[in-house]
């Protein structure tokens, strides 16, 4: 290996375009080789051949290279016997690889100015970064800490339910069932459950960690230099009762945060991005010069590239950065095994003020530098042709979609926050943002099982219905929100805010209102309703609402419709001798982007497990009394 060594560096003696046409040739010599390591001609090199003569011969250290990986001399050819080691072969292409990544680098950086020099640097830290997600050891130690057969349970679940939520949707779609059904793979409702417990469950958000005596959140104060080279740097912070410093170390490096679980957006990104590729996702790690990462999801349902945001638990929402957090957009890079890409126009509707931003580099030496980088990767030894022409068509793909063509639209709308708007109905579908009509779940509690008595709780924190006998025992027990409703339309979903320690029920983002319908029948002939009461909570803001009715059904088919007033407390006896009851709630109105966030059914504190959400009593009569 060092004299192998040696006769790279010799190389360096030579004129920089020498050297450089010399590298390339040995590269490929190297790879003909290991591409088709049984083929004769792949071996062989003739003498009289233009890269020998032209490339080879001129450079001070080229055929030394070929000798020293075991190329024998034969009259008017060199060639490489079938039992020399294809080890030195392959050191040969690395060192050749090493010194032209040095070069490239350098190339770009050595006569910029200082900011770009850093720029690219970055650039280059992070190009290097991402192959730690290719680790197969690193990769199987996050699968293991991944709930996967529970995740794909509730994928399937989703799948069913979203089925059955299209087939009686009346949703601006087009899309046929086979179409749907096509795109609705199971991958992409995997990747929704994985992004849910990754941010509800295993990973936490650190401001400032905790004092290790009193427990309170403590103050940043400095940052110090790391000597392990996982970490980036060590925040500082100190508790200002018993001014005890606590260390915060900032790592870098995806494998000890497997264990910590703690972090801000860059630990957030950088380990979900491992997650997804340790399932076989293709993934890139997002990273937007504004201070922000996240990750990008190839999906094969939509064929193009899906922004993920582990820290908001958001899929599918480019526009959210610009629109919604009024962010001034610069460079947003994506990097991954494959790649480094400029990806800033998807994310983007402003393009001339993010141009006039860009003032790091220059766009052409921008291009130039993530072009030698792509070359290098794609270059090297180990990268299959087949993947290298699937991944140029890809981004040829990828360039298409991120152009945008200005429209009669309203940028001010809801819909500007989506990537493609043609994009998979899968992902709209499953995070909940397509406004479901009249979604059946056909659920009917008959009261009359019970006796003369019935009540029925549900708990939002526990997302559990208990059917409750006077003396505290649980007769019946169904999970899920879902499980125990008539049919719901607006895209209804559970809320968790695990910042702010809440859970709700709320309607799509996409629809002006939302329903749930809770159906109640009195199935025994002996029995009729003698009353209805109901306990629950719910919270508005900005003029948002949350109303409730009964609608009540009689054996001659009457039905009278009672309103409730106060959901609080709330008794009546107007059902007397109904044989069906329909409770129904409306969820609407609010102010801006975020007004489906203003109408909150059940809110309720994550701590609170025991309290109910929810307490339905109806009483029963004999008829015969």
């Amino acid at each position: 290996m060092e004299s192998l060594e040696r006769c790279v560096k010799s190389l360096e003696e030579n004129e920089n375009d020498v050297r450089e046409e010399a590298r390339k040739a040995l590269l490929n010599i190297c790879r003909n080789v290991l591409r088709s390591p049984n083929n004769d001609e792949s071996r062989e090199v003739r003498l009289d051949d233009e890269v020998v003569v032209e490339k080879l011969l001129p450079a001070v250290g080229a055929m030394e290279c070929l000798f020293d990986v075991g190329y024998v001399e034969d009259g008017e050819r060199i060639f490489l016997p079938r039992n020399a080691s294809l080890s030195k072969l392959q050191n040969l292409s690395k060192l050749l690889s090493t010194v032209s990544e040095k070069k490239s680098a350098t190339k770009y950086t050595e006569e910029s100015s200082t900011g770009q020099r850093t720029f690219f640097n970055r650039i280059s830290g992070h190009y290097h970064g991402v192959m730690h997600y290719e680790d197969p050891d690193l990769q199987r130690k996050a699968r293991s800490v991944i709930p996967i057969a529970q995740l794909e349970i509730a994928a399937m679940t989703k799948m069913r339910d979203l089925q059955k939520a299209y087939k009686f949707s009346n949703a601006r779609e087009t899309t046929s069932s086979t179409q749907f059904e096509a795109e609705l793979i199971a991958k992409d409702l995997l990747l929704v459950e994985l992004l849910h417990w990754f941010k509800h469950d295993f990973f936490k958000w650190v401001n400032s960690p905790r004092c290790s005596i009193c427990s309170a959140e403590c103050v940043y104060e400095s940052v110090v230099p790391s000597t392990n080279r996982r970490c980036s740097r060590i925040e500082l912070h100190k508790c200002e009762k018993c001014n005890v410093v606590v260390e915060f170390p900032r790592y870098s490096h995806p494998e000890p945060l497997l264990t910590l679980r703690r972090g801000r957006c860059g630990e957030w990104a950088n380990v979900f991005t491992l997650l997804c590729r340790s399932l076989g996702y293709d993934a890139r790690f997002i990273c937007d010069e504004t201070d922000h990462v996240w990750t990008e999801i190839w999906s094969a349902s939509s064929k193009g590239w899906t922004h993920v945001d582990p820290c908001e638990n958001v899929i599918d929402k480019p526009l959210m950065y610009e629109k919604g957090w009024k962010k001034k957009l610069t460079y947003i890079i994506a990097y991954s095994k494959d790649e480094v890409q400029d990806v800033t126009w998807r994310y983007t509707r402003d393009l001339e003020a993010v141009m006039k931003r860009r003032k790091t580099c220059t766009e052409q030496s921008l291009r130039q530098f993530l072009r030698s980088l792509n070359d290098q990767r794609q270059n090297s030894p180990n990268y299959s042709h087949t993947r290298r022409e699937y991944v140029i068509k890809r981004n040829l793909l990828e360039l298409a979609d991120m152009l945008y063509i200005p429209s009669l639209q309203n940028e001010n709308s809801d819909e500007t926050y989506e990537g493609r708007t043609s994009g998979s109905l899968a992902w709209r579908l499953a995070r909940g943002e397509i406004a479901q009509a009249n979604v059946e779940k056909g659920y009917i509690w008959d009261v009359s099982k019970y006796g003369q008595s019935f009540e029925l709780q549900y708990n939002i924190v526990k997302d559990i219905y208990h059917v409750v006998h006077n003396d505290g025992t649980i007769l019946e027990q169904k999970s899920g929100w879902q499980e125990g409703i008539s049919t719901t339309d607006g895209g209804i979903f559970r809320k968790v805010e695990s910042d702010w320690k809440m859970v709700y029920l709320a309607r799509s983002p996409q629809a002006q209102r939302g329903c749930i319908k809770w159906t109640f029948e009195i199935t025994n002939p002996e029995l009729y309703l003698e009353m209805f009461s109901l306990k629950t909570r719910s919270e508005v803001f900005h003029e948002a609402s949350v109303s409730w009715k009964i609608e009540a059904i009689f054996s001659d088919d009457k039905v009278i419709v009672i309103p409730i007033s106060n959901c609080n407390s709330f008794y009546t006896e107007e059902v007397r001798k109904a044989v069906r009851l329909d409770m129904i709630v409306t969820l609407s109105g609010g102010q801006g982007e975020l007004a489906w966030q203003h109408a909150q059914l059940f809110r309720q504190s994550l701590e609170s497990i025991k309290e109910a959400s929810m307490i339905i009593s109806i009483q029963l009569k004999n008829r015969c009394t």
